[in-house]
């Protein structure tokens, strides 16, 4: 009895090892908001199947915004920098979240590059930061109360065949 329990803890562990997963996922967390000039940092290598990106967004009701701009500076070891402006909504127009709700938390997943491929074995980087103003303000905010995190999810597209 105790070889055949043996037996299947050391398939499990063999199996467990050998299976990847089909993603990369990385957070930073913001303790007390998220402030302009903190950036969330993410590095990665590439291969040459292609991925989905998404950023995952979490914040707390004590967001007091609908709609978020972020600037994305995507860069590797083999390519110039790729910068863009994004802007993502977060809420409907009656205030109701539109990110999935767990207890105070909502979380939000935002597109960001979908069917790219990534150069094998090179490293990236990318910077995400904010870039909210009230209107009419030249300013920035200074921080963002109420974020609590940003992660960064790299899937494996899938090619659905009809």
């Amino acid at each position: 009895m105790k070889i055949k329990k043996s037996l299947f803890f050391l398939l499990f562990i063999i199996c467990l090892g050998s299976c990847s997963a089909p993603y990369h996922l990385e957070f930073t967390e913001f303790y007390e908001g998220w402030k302009n000039t903190e950036p969330a940092e993410f590095n990665f290598k590439g291969d040459l199947t292609s991925k989905n990106m998404s950023l995952i967004l979490r914040h707390n009701n004590d967001y007091d915004y609908a709609n978020i701009f972020l600037i994305t500076e995507l860069s590797s070891t083999h390519s110039l920098t790729q910068t863009d402006t994004l802007e993502f909504l977060l809420s409907n127009p009656t205030g109701q979240w539109l990110g999935d709700k767990k207890l105070t938390l909502i979380e939000h997943k935002l597109p960001y590059k979908q069917s790219v491929i990534l150069v094998k074995d090179s490293l990236y980087s990318l910077k995400v930061r904010t870039s909210m103003r009230l209107n009419d303000h030249v300013k920035p905010i200074a921080n963002l109360e109420g974020i609590i995190g940003l992660g960064l999810l790299i899937e494996e597209e899938i090619n659905e065949k009809k």
